[in-house]
C-alpha cells in the first residue's frame, strides 16, 4: 500500500509546480491588463479636464471675466508651488540633518 501511495507523490509535485507556474503567468497578465486600464483611465481623465477647462474659459470669455479669473488662477498656482517648494526644501533639510533617506 505504501508503494502505491509513493507513486502519486511525483505526480502531485508535478501538478503543484505546473499550477504555480500557470498562476504566476496569470498574475503577470492581470498586472499588465491593470496597468493598461490605468493608463486609459488617466487619458480619459486628462481629456475630461481639458474639456472642462475649455468650457470654463468659453463661459468666462462670454461673461467678460476671463482676464481677472485667469490672473487669479495664476496667482493661486504660484502660491501653491511656492509653498510646496518650501515644504520640499524643509523636508530635505531635515533628512540631511538626520541622515534618514
Amino acid at each position: 500500500m505504501l508503494q502505491k501511495n509513493l507513486r502519486f507523490i511525483p505526480l502531485a509535485v508535478l501538478f503543484a509546480t505546473s499550477t504555480a507556474v500557470h498562476a504566476d503567468g496569470a498574475i503577470k497578465q492581470l498586472h499588465k491588463v491593470n496597468k493598461q486600464l490605468s493608463h486609459i483611465e488617466h487619458t480619459i481623465n486628462g481629456t475630461q479636464k481639458k474639456y472642462n477647462n475649455t468650457q470654463r474659459n468659453i463661459t468666462e470669455i462670454k461673461e467678460g471675466t476671463y482676464a481677472e479669473k485667469s490672473v487669479g488662477r495664476a496667482v493661486k498656482n504660484k502660491k501653491k508651488k511656492a509653498v510646496n517648494s518650501l515644504i520640499h526644501r524643509s523636508n530635505n533639510a531635515i533628512r540631511k540633518a538626520t541622515n534618514s533617506y
